[in-house]
């Protein structure tokens, strides 16, 4: 590939090659990117993966928003009639779609910096433990490099939902115990923890070794070791509501 040569050669690869050389080349790629030290460097590929989210959310909302139609008239429907008119009233700034896409893509921006900052430091400080001679910022590009696929996670969902005409409410392998209720189902750690296994996850952590290997130097095998850790621990911040939610719940 045009980016390893270059690599090789000393030459700075186009980051475009960088972005396409993630999929077949990962490791000669985070040696290019941590080779260069440039604020590009992780702002382009994080940008990439925001520009993705967003389309998502742009497609997913209409979907979203008919649903909580839908589930508020259903409860609005047990109340006189003065109050739901007055209900209704109230809550039509937030069902309008516009406020509902802004509020959207405010929150898929964030949860996208907290995750990427919050990876970094595991990363970071499980290096620092294990030896590792690192230092955060370096940590921090190869993370938002590992989370590129994202991008065709993203890409994939949009496409389905717009062929599909409806939304996805059961990602990865949480239709196996999906109920078809949305509130009880967003309870349930089991279908949590199922819908986080798809290719794209487990690609994301097969970068993760790999990335680990090149910022920290490490062996295959303790860089494996570092990202069960951290998948254990991606697993339980995204469980850990469910049983929350189910505890409070059943009290």
């Amino acid at each position: 590939m045009a980016a390893v040569e270059s690599l090789a050669n000393s030459k700075t690869p186009p980051l475009w090659q960088l972005l396409f050389g993630i999929i077949d080349r990962p490791t000669a790629t985070f040696k290019a990117v941590l080779a260069q030290r440039k604020w590009w460097m992780w702002a382009v590929p994080l940008l990439v993966v925001l520009l993705c989210m967003a389309a998502v959310t742009v497609v997913r909302t209409p979907y979203d928003l008919e649903l909580t139609r839908q589930e508020m008239e259903r409860q609005l429907a047990s109340m006189p009639a003065d109050q739901a008119a007055a209900a209704r009233e109230t809550m039509a700034t937030f069902m309008a779609l516009p406020f509902r896409l802004a509020m959207g893509l405010i929150t898929v921006t964030i949860f996208l910096l907290i995750g990427v900052v919050g990876q970094a430091a595991i990363l970071y400080f499980g290096a620092l433990v294990a030896g590792g001679e690192v230092n955060f910022g370096s940590v921090y590009t190869v993370s938002v490099w590992t989370r590129l696929p994202l991008v065709f996670y993203f890409l994939v969902q949009a496409g389905f939902m717009l062929v599909a005409k409806r939304a996805i409410n059961a990602p990865g392998l949480s239709a196996l115990v999906a109920t078809g209720d949305l509130l009880k189902d967003a309870r349930n750690p089991m279908f949590l923890l199922l819908g986080r296994l798809d290719p794209f996850w487990l690609w994301h952590l097969l970068l993760v070794v790999l990335g680990l290997s090149v910022v920290a130097r490490f062996s295959r095998q303790k860089s494996l070791v570092l990202t069960v850790i951290y998948a254990a621990l991606s697993v339980a911040i995204t469980v850990i509501p469910g049983l929350l939610g189910a505890g409070l719940a059943g009290g």
